[in-house]
Order: C-alpha cells, then sequence, then structure tokens
C-alpha cells in the first residue's frame, strides 16, 4: 500500500490549519475540510482506487461522525446548555444581582462582590461565557459605573466572572475534555470543584482587598440607596431569587457526585428545572401584574373561562400540594426520627384515588367558592391566575380521556400477560390526569418567545460542539496517520524534560494557543497531543485536565484576543474603551496564574474530592 505518511505534511497541515483559522474560516468545517484534503493523499492507493470516492478517508469521516452521534457523555452537553438558556430568559440574573447587592451592602467593594457571586452562579448553571459576561454586562455593568465605580475595576470584575463556567461544574468544558480524554465527567467534576471556589474567592478576596485599601474605585453606597435598599425583605428576597438557582445548580451537582444519576439523567433533570423555574417566575409576575398574560387585553379584563375546568384545576393542584407534602413529612421523620424512608415508587392508596380526591376539593370549590377558610388557600387571589388552573383542569380532563385510551390498548393488545403487577395498568390515569394537568399550566405560564429562542440556541450551539468534535477526530486521526502526533512526541521526548519542565511547556502553548483559539478548538484538537505524553511523565489526567481548565481562564481575559473584553465592549457605554477593559483583566488574570501556582504545589486541591468520594 502507498500512502503519504511522511511528518513533515503533518506538521504543513497543523500550522495551515492555524493559518486558515485566523483567517477567519469557520473552524469545525475547516477540519472537516482540511482532515478530508489531507486524508484523501495520505490514504491514496492506486491499486485499491476504481473511483474518485473510492478512498478510506470518506470512511474514517463517517465513522468519526457516527460515533460523535453515539456517545453517551456528549448527550449531556444540550442539555446543560438549554438549562443556562432557559435560566437565562427567565429575568432570574437581575432578581439575583439585586438581592446581593442588598445583602452584601456592608462589605467594601459591596456590589462588585455580588456581581461576582451572580456571574459565578450564573456562569455555573449556563457554562456560556459570552451570555453571561454580555448578560452581566448590560445589568450590573451599568449599575456599577452609575455607582461611581472605576472603569477598569468594574469591567475586570464582569470578565473574569463570566469566564468561571469553564471551571467551576456543570461545566460543558470538562464535558468535552471527559469525551477526548476518555475519562469520568463525575471524576472531572469532583475534581473541578474547590479549584472551582478558589479562584472565585481568590477574585471576591481581591476585590474587597483593594476596595478596602482604595475606597475611590469602589464607593461605599450612599445612605439615601441603604434606606432605600432597608424597605425590601432581604429574606423573600434571598428566598425567592438565590436559593432556587443554588437549589438547582446544588441538586445537578449532588446527583452527579453522589451517584444518584448519570451526567446525562442529571442534566435533564436540571433542564426540566430550569423550565420549572422560568414558568414559575413569569407566573409570579402575572401574579404581581408586572406581566400581562395572552388571556388579560389592554384594559384588565380576564378572558371567559368555564368555572368547572377552573375548580378541577384547583382541585389538581392542591392535591399535588398535599402529596408532596406527605412526602416531605416522610423524609423528615426519617432524617430527625429514624422512620423508614418512602420506599414506594407510586402515590399513596390505590390507583385513582388520587383523582377522586382532586375532584371531591374541586366539588367543594365549585360549590363553596372562598367560603371555606381551607379552600381558600389553595386557590389564587391574583383573578389574572384563575385562567391558567381553568386551563390546567381543561388539560387534566383531556389527560383523563388519554389514560382511558391507554387502558383500552392495554386490554385490547393483551399486555395484561406481559406484566406481572396488573395494578400498574391502572395508574394511567392518575399520571395521566396530574401530568397534563402542570404540563399545560406551565405550557401557558411560560415564555414562549424565550422558550423557542433557547431551543434554537441550544441546537445551534450543540451542532456546533458536534461538528467540532467530528471535524477534530477526523483532522486528528489523518495527522496521527500522516505521523505528525508521533514526531511531536518523539520532539518532547527527546528534551529531557522533568515533569515540572513538561507541565510549564504545556500550559504555555495551550495560553499562546488562547489568543487565537476558543477553549472547544483547543481541547478538542492540541490538548489531545499532550494526553499520550502524560503516562510517560506521571501525570495525572485528571489533574492535567484541570490545570488545563484554569488554564483556559486566560483565553478570554489575555489581549489581544480577550473574548470577555469583546463581548463586554459590545454592550458597554461608548465612552467605554476597550483598552480600559483590557488593564481592568490584569490584576484578575494574575489571580489565575496564583490560583495555578497553587494547584501545582497543593495538587490535592483537586485530586483530593475524587479520592475521597470515589477512591483512586
Amino acid at each position: 500500500m502507498f500512502g503519504f505518511t511522511n511528518p513533515e505534511i503533518a506538521v504543513f497541515m497543523l500550522g495551515l490549519f492555524i493559518l486558515t483559522i485566523m483567517l477567519g474560516f469557520p473552524i469545525c468545517f475547516t477540519l472537516v475540510a482540511m482532515g478530508v484534503f489531507f486524508g484523501y493523499f495520505a490514504y491514496y492507493d492506486p491499486e485499491r482506487m476504481q473511483s474518485i470516492f473510492d478512498n478510506r478517508v470518506f470512511d474514517l469521516l463517517v465513522n468519526q461522525t457516527y460515533s460523535v452521534m453515539a456517545n453517551d457523555v456528549l448527550v449531556a452537553v444540550p442539555l446543560f446548555l438549554f438549562m443556562g438558556y432557559i435560566v437565562e430568559r427567565a429575568n432570574l440574573v437581575d432578581r439575583l444581582f439585586s438581592t446581593l447587592q442588598i445583602a452584601a451592602r456592608r462589605l467594601p467593594g459591596s456590589m462588585a462582590v455580588a456581581a461576582l457571586v451572580t456571574c459565578a452562579l450564573f456562569a455555573t448553571a449556563s457554562g456560556i461565557i459570552g451570555a453571561v459576561v454580555t448578560l452581566m454586562g448590560l445589568l450590573a455593568f451599568p449599575a456599577m459605573l452609575k455607582a461611581r465605580y472605576d472603569t477598569g475595576f468594574s469591567s475586570g470584575v464582569i470578565c473574569a466572572g463570566g469566564c468561571l463556567g469553564i471551571l467551576i461544574p456543570p461545566s460543558i468544558m470538562l464535558i468535552v475534555y471527559a469525551a477526548a480524554a476518555s475519562m469520568s465527567v463525575v471524576r472531572l467534576y469532583a475534581g473541578a470543584i474547590l479549584p472551582g471556589f478558589m479562584l472565585a474567592s481568590l477574585y471576591v478576596i481581591y476585590v474587597i482587598g483593594r476596595a478596602a485599601l482604595n475606597p475611590k474605585i469602589a464607593p461605599p453606597p450612599r445612605q439615601e440607596d441603604i434606606d432605600a435598599t432597608r424597605r425590601g425583605n432581604i429574606v423573600i428576597m434571598m428566598l425567592t431569587s438565590f436559593f432556587p438557582l443554588a437549589f438547582l445548580i446544588l441538586s445537578v451537582l449532588g446527583a452527579i457526585l453522589f451517584g444518584l444519576a448519570t451526567p446525562t439523567e442529571a442534566a435533564s433533570m436540571g433542564a426540566t428545572g430550569g423550565i420549572i423555574l422560568a414558568a414559575g417566575y413569569r407566573i409570579g409576575s402575572i401574579r404581581s401584574h408586572d406581566i400581562r398574560p395572552e388571556w388579560v387585553d389592554g384594559d384588565g379584563k380576564v378572558d371567559e373561562y368555564n368555572p368547572w375546568h377552573y375548580a378541577i384545576g384547583v382541585g389538581g393542584v392542591a392535591t399535588i400540594i398535599l402529596y408532596l407534602s406527605y412526602y416531605l413529612f416522610r423524609i423528615l421523620a426519617a432524617w430527625w426520627f429514624d422512620m423508614p424512608m418512602p420506599a414506594e415508587r407510586t402515590l399513596p392508596m390505590a390507583p385513582g384515588i388520587s383523582v377522586g380526591i382532586a375532584f371531591a376539593i374541586a366539588a367543594a370549590v365549585r360549590f363553596m367558592g372562598d367560603g371555606a377558610p381551607l379552600l381558600s388557600i389553595f386557590q389564587p387571589h391574583s383573578r389574572w391566575l384563575r385562567p391558567l388552573y381553568a386551563f390546567g383542569g381543561q388539560a387534566g380532563l383531556v389527560g383523563l380521556g388519554l389514560g382511558a385510551v391507554y387502558l383500552l390498548m392495554f386490554t385490547v393488545l393483551d399486555l395484561n400477560e406481559t406484566f406481572t403487577d396488573h395494578e400498574v395498568s391502572w395508574w394511567a390515569f392518575d399520571v395521566s390526569f396530574f401530568t397534563t394537568l402542570i404540563g399545560y399550566m406551565a405550557w401557558r405560564g411560560i415564555d414562549k418567545d424565550g422558550l423557542k429562542e433557547s431551543v434554537y440556541l441550544t441546537v445551534r450551539t450543540s451542532a456546533m460542539v458536534c461538528w467540532l468534535f467530528v471535524g477534530s477526530w477526523t483532522f486528528s486521526s489523518v495527522f496521527s496517520y500522516l505521523g505528525g502526533h508521533g514526531l511531536i512526541e518523539e520532539f518532547v521526548l527527546g528534551m529531557n524534560l522533568t515533569p515540572v519542565m513538561f507541565l510549564i511547556l504545556a500550559q504555555v502553548i495551550i495560553f499562546l494557543l488562547g489568543w487565537p483559539l476558543e477553549w472547544s478548538e483547543i481541547i478538542i484538537i492540541f490538548v489531545p497531543i499532550f494526553l499520550p505524553m502524560l503516562p510517560h511523565f506521571g501525570i495525572d489526567p485528571l489533574f492535567f485536565g484541570i490545570l488545563v481548565a484554569l488554564n483556559l481562564q486566560t483565553s478570554f481575559l489575555t489581549p489581544p484576543m480577550a473574548m470577555a473584553a469583546y463581548y463586554l465592549k459590545g454592550v458597554a457605554p461608548p465612552h467605554v474603551q476597550l483598552i480600559t477593559i483590557f488593564k481592568g483583566c490584569m490584576p484578575f488574570l494574575s489571580m489565575v496564574f496564583l490560583a495555578m501556582f497553587l494547584l501545582y504545589t497543593f495538587p490535592e486541591i483537586a485530586l483530593y474530592l475524587p479520592k475521597v468520594v470515589y477512591g483512586r
């Protein structure tokens, strides 16, 4: 067989790729095109070739595409992206920043601290650097400038805080690294928690220390601002803004780290939780008349609705609250009084009882209205919300019809012999009734435009990531076949580097690549070049991955290609110059280098949790 396996061609291939992307060509399609072009010559066999398409590079492209589509790890990527996009469009960040600003008002640089914590939480929930920096640039940056904060200091806070999503789980970058390095996402998440919070803490310490030493760059809030904030109930604000998002993030991470769910399953629950948060906040805004829903006209008059549908909706919601209270009581009793945890996977009592309870409450509501104090607790006090319950009741009736269809099919297809527990089929009424009731209420309550945009952005970003994998794996396979990986490995090993020198060399190369490239291209294309050399130097791939994740913070903060600075400049007031943003990022860049030094000096910062939770 004849093939061009000259390593010099591989080096030329790599250099041409870097030149091409610096000229602005799309990364993923450039990778595919160059992989196919150079692979065509690499796999060229004149004896085997019968047509122009009779070349193994096309089989390689198809196989790599299939491998990416069949990779279970990558399923978590669109789900986590969707969770971030839906939370972003729920106006939660605005509430969160306002709440934290009030809570931290007595600290030096309180607004900057609130912005950093908001960025960390939002970046953790979304992992989308551009979205975090842009949104915080629209919300927090003008507020900081209005409060007479230094422009460079404020811009550095926004840019640095917005990049934390690369490192703090559930990070999309760690999922991509795990797929490229064939590692466990769960162990990577466990290893990234302490370094992520260490970097965030260094940012906060720097902000508080600098504001304390030089109050001019971060003036304390004025007395009239403090008096205005005291009128708000900080406890209620924390319960409605900070804790829901924190609970969502901790639930997703806890389910992953404690083995309760795979990253994909936890991501799906996170996406569901994001939808619930978005719907809940919009319903809350409708309740307070801050948002006028489509069933309310311009004069505030509510559309007509069936009173029985409304009563059934109230009955269904009240029954769900009662059952959730029952399970909460069982769990708390198990924790506090050593009682057995609820082991049943169904609702208490027999099938259909819960639906009967819902209709009994509905009948009481229909005939007694608000007359009974107990019934008034479950009914909405805002007249704008009453049609929403009617929508739920209407959908619940449809759900009962679907349950009847299911039971009919169950009987006609004679599935009773297939399932040993015949009672399972009768739960169709309960499941269909409550699922359709809550689902349709959420559908009518959620912002349709925000949901549609979130789905579109998720699909677009996921497609980019998948095509990057297809292109990079094709490119890497051809590059390795040509002898590129072997040449680089031989060159590096021939330098007789110590592990410290190898780490420094690898991190310097990744740091320099961060100027023209984004983190996705670095992780997918260049990091795999270093991975085969890690065993030779005795370096843990998990430790190396966390160090790379820290290093990639610099790619967004280092001029001249600091993308976080460009994101902020795009939404900043016209008088804010790009050079000012660059200067503001420099102190935070030094915090990243300090975090990398601490991580190398004390590797247990990254390795301790994986060892404790999962062992070696």
